[in-house]
C-alpha cells in the first residue's frame, strides 16, 4: 500500500510538473486555455458593423490559433444596447458594440457626440477619436467599468423626406420629421426649422406611407435597406448628426486575461477600427448612388446656415458641462 501511495504521488507530481511546464510554454506564462467572448451587437448579420466585427474574430482567432475565440451575437440576440452596457459594467456581457447614444444615459457627457455638425468631415472625426479626446472619453468608460477598445464610424446622418428638397432651414418649416426620442435630436431638428416628432424607428415607414410624418433622417445605408426611397422622394445632405460607436469589453472580464491575450485584442482593435471607418465611407457613397438609381433626389444644402441654426443645441450642452469639450472638438486639426 505504501508503495502505491508512493507511485501516486510521483504520478501526481509528475502531472503537476507537466502543467507547470505547459504553463510556462503558453505566452504571458500562463495555461493556454480556449477563452470565448461574445461580442453583443444590436444590428443584423448582414450589416457591415457585423461584417467588420466578424473580420476582427477572425484576426484574433487566427494570431492565438483559435484559443481566443470571438463569438458575433448581432440581431440584438442578447437585448438593446442598454442591456449591453448594464451586462459589462457587471461582467454578463463579455463584449459589445455599442452608439455613443445610450452610453450617454450612463455617462452623460457621451451626448457631446450626439450634437450636431461636431465633426466636418471623416478625416477631422478620425483626428478627435485618435487624440485626447477618444482617450479621454474611454477613461471615463473605464471608471464605470468598461473598457473601450475602439471607435465605430456610423456615417453622416440626414434628412429625407416625401414633400421637397431642403436647402436652408426654411425649407424644413412645417416638415415632421421623425427623430430618436432623445431630446438632443429633437431640439436640433427643431432648430433647423422642422418639426421634431419622436417615434420607434419599427413605426416610421407606415408612418410616411400614410403621410402622418413627411420625413425623417438617417444615414444612407439605412435609408436604402429599409426601403423608404419607396415612400419619400428627397434625400438632403444635411450631415448634421455623425455620433460614433464603440467597441468595449468588460473590465471585469478584461482583467482576467492574460497580457498577452489583452495585447492581442487592442492590436487587432486598432486594424478593426480603421477597417470599420473605411467601411463605412464604402457603403455611405455606395448607398447613395442605389437610391439615386431608386429614383430619389439627392441635393447638397446650405451648411453655413445650419451650423448657425443649431447653435443654441451646442449652448444647451455647454451651459451642463462648459464649452470646453466643445471646443476641443471643433478646434481639432
Amino acid at each position: 500500500q505504501g508503495e502505491m501511495m508512493i507511485r501516486a504521488k510521483s504520478i501526481a507530481t509528475l502531472a503537476a510538473t507537466i502543467l507547470v511546464a505547459a504553463a510556462l510554454a503558453a505566452p504571458g506564462g500562463e495555461a493556454a486555455e480556449k477563452v470565448t467572448l461574445r461580442i453583443a451587437s444590436v444590428s443584423g448579420p448582414q450589416h457591415h458593423h457585423n461584417v467588420a466585427l466578424r473580420w476582427y474574430a477572425e484576426r484574433v482567432a487566427k494570431r492565438t490559433d483559435g484559443r481566443l475565440d470571438l463569438k458575433v451575437l448581432d440581431g440584438a440576440q442578447l437585448g438593446g444596447e442598454r442591456d449591453y452596457i448594464e451586462g459589462m459594467i457587471l461582467g454578463s456581457i463579455e463584449m459589445a458594440q455599442v452608439s455613443t447614444g445610450p452610453i450617454a444615459g450612463f455617462i452623460p457627457e457621451f451626448d457631446l457626440f450626439s450634437l450636431p455638425y461636431m465633426f466636418r468631415n471623416t478625416d477631422h472625426f478620425v483626428k478627435v477619436i485618435n487624440g485626447p479626446m477618444g482617450a479621454k472619453f474611454f477613461e471615463l468608460l473605464e471608471k464605470r467599468g468598461i473598457k473601450g477598445l475602439c471607435w465605430f464610424d456610423n456615417g453622416y446622418r440626414s434628412v429625407f423626406n416625401s414633400k421637397r428638397p431642403i436647402r436652408t432651414p426654411e425649407d424644413m418649416k412645417g416638415l415632421k420629421i421623425r427623430v430618436m426620442e432623445s431630446p438632443i435630436m429633437v431640439d436640433t431638428i427643431n432648430s433647423m426649422g422642422g418639426s421634431a416628432t419622436p417615434m420607434a424607428y419599427g413605426e416610421l415607414y407606415m408612418a410616411l406611407q400614410q403621410g402622418v410624418l413627411s420625413g425623417a433622417e438617417n444615414a444612407p445605408g439605412n435609408v436604402y435597406n429599409d426601403k423608404f426611397y419607396e415612400v419619400t422622394k428627397y434625400y438632403s445632405l444635411t450631415n448634421h448628426f455623425r455620433p460614433p460607436g464603440v467597441v468595449a469589453i468588460s473590465l471585469k472580464v478584461w482583467n482576467r486575461l492574460s497580457k498577452a491575450d489583452q495585447a492581442v485584442l487592442q492590436e487587432e482593435a486598432k486594424a478593426l477600427q480603421t477597417y470599420e471607418i473605411d467601411l463605412t465611407q464604402k457603403v455611405e457613397t455606395d448607398s447613395l448612388e442605389k437610391l439615386k438609381a431608386k429614383g430619389m433626389q439627392i441635393n447638397d444644402v446650405d451648411f453655413d446656415a445650419f451650423q448657425k441654426a443649431v447653435k443654441p443645441v451646442q449652448d444647451k450642452f455647454a451651459t451642463r458641462f462648459g464649452s470646453d469639450l466643445i471646443k476641443q472638438v471643433l478646434e481639432t486639426k
